[in-house]
């Protein structure tokens, strides 16, 4: 199987993921914007990281359940901070009732795991300037 092949973009994604596994695994499948990705390992931290980086952040990748601070109550503070922040949720749960209690916090997409790397460089290319 072939994947699309993904345009050179600027812009930090901020990847908000608990388990190391799966932060391996987007990592391996984003190598082409690997001088471009900030780790998050918990909602708090997430958040953090976009305060410090708001102005570099073009996306973000927020899996919807971590300890510390869940992707859901981190999602709504950096929507705070910048109502035009483009979020992503990232979930184990596929069913219909968790994805539309997401769509009224402002993700703009959905994903369940596991993530295929087609599925997420399409995303990224549609969300990424």
């Amino acid at each position: 199987m072939s994947y699309p092949e993904s345009k050179n973009r600027q812009g930090k994604i901020l990847i908000a993921e608990d388990d190391n596994i799966n932060q391996q695994l987007m990592a391996f499948h984003l190598k082409q914007w690997r001088n471009n990705l900030v780790f998050a390992n918990n909602g708090k931290e997430a958040l953090q990281i976009f305060r410090e980086f708001d102005n570099q952040i073009s996306l973000v990748l927020m899996d919807l359940r971590m300890p510390l601070m869940d992707g859901v109550e981190a999602t709504q503070k950096i929507l705070e901070i910048n109502p035009g922040a483009k979020v992503i949720a990232l979930s184990a749960f596929a069913q219909e009732e968790n994805r539309s209690k997401t769509g009224n916090v402002g993700f703009v997409e959905y994903l369940t795991k596991p993530i295929r790397k087609e599925d997420l460089v399409n995303i990224i290319d549609k969300y990424l300037d």
